[in-house]
């Protein structure tokens, strides 16, 4: 990119970053991005296994229904697409069963609405269908729905609302979230297309480049990096941070910690508080 300034400098190249520093750099503008990993793609990690050849998925393991921000890029480049079958099986106290989940859960989950007053789902749980140590068949269909919240939507039962829930459903059921698919080469056929747009649009991207303090003001921001045993000071116009959630959390006494100079705008502080 040579020493010119870009417009965007972007702090993360998972998926957010990467489609946005794309999306950026097709209208003309000059994009660089910065990531403290040593690749891209963030929670999508595929690895080949050396003897199957076939690929294992140590971040995103399936294509969610029929989501077009992934289908389109994936039919557009041909990507082989197949969708999983079979019966799903599940591990309890060391036994294999086939698993019952929704029939169990979905009692407590399709009494879920978006009417009235939001609640988090611990007090809902507790409120419509309380704790029955003498009734083992409700016991367990606490318990899968206390999994389904805590596991598939990743989310702390005792601070999730309930009118997300529902809502998430909704949107789930637009996208035919119930069926599963699996790329030929799994996710690393779309970070190939990513890779290839990283080219095609002359984005800058560091790996392996930790941003420690983003200094920024109208029209300039100035971020303090390192690469290894260097430091780095990158600047530009602009900076999108599309880092983990977690990552911006940290304090400033944790490693990986991001500070801002000024602190961010409290209504920025106030969001970032409620994933904790």
């Amino acid at each position: 990119m040579g020493s010119k300034e870009p417009d965007l400098l972007v702090v993360g190249a998972g998926a957010a970053g990467l489609s946005a520093a794309i999306k950026v750099a097709r209208s003309g503008f000059t994009v660089q991005i910065v990531e403290a990993r040593n690749r891209i793609g963030g929670r999508m990690f595929t690895l080949r296994d050396p003897v199957w050849q076939a690929p294992i998925e140590l971040g995103a393991e399936f294509i969610h229904g029929l989501p077009p921000e992934i289908w389109k890029p994936l039919k557009k480049h041909q990507a082989g697409i197949a969708e999983v079958t079979g019966e799903p099986w599940c591990s309890v106290r060391g036994q294999l069963f086939r698993c019952k989940f929704f029939s169990s859960a979905g009692s407590i989950l399709d009494k879920m609405n978006c009417r009235g007053n939001d609640e988090s789902f611990l007090s809902f749980l507790n409120r419509r269908f309380p704790d029955s140590p003498g009734n083992p068949k409700k016991q367990e269909a606490r318990r899968r729905a206390l999994a389904y919240v805590t596991g598939f939507n990743a989310a702390d039962p005792n601070k999730v609302g309930v009118h997300w829930l529902v809502q998430s459903a909704r949107a789930e059921k637009k996208i035919e979230g119930d069926r599963a698919f699996r790329s030929r080469n799994g996710y690393n056929d779309l970070l190939d297309i990513f890779r290839k747009e990283l080219i095609k649009t002359g984005i800058d991207v560091r790996t392996e480049t930790v941003v420690g303090t983003v200094a920024w003001s109208r029209g300039h921001v100035g971020v303090a990096a390192s690469h290894g045993e260097e430091s780095l000071t990158l600047s530009a116009k602009r900076v999108l941070i599309t880092v983990p959630l977690g990552v911006l959390q940290a304090t400033d006494r944790e490693v990986g910690a991001i500070r801002f100079m000024p602190n961010l705008p409290p209504r920025k502080l106030q969001a970032l508080k409620w994933g904790k």
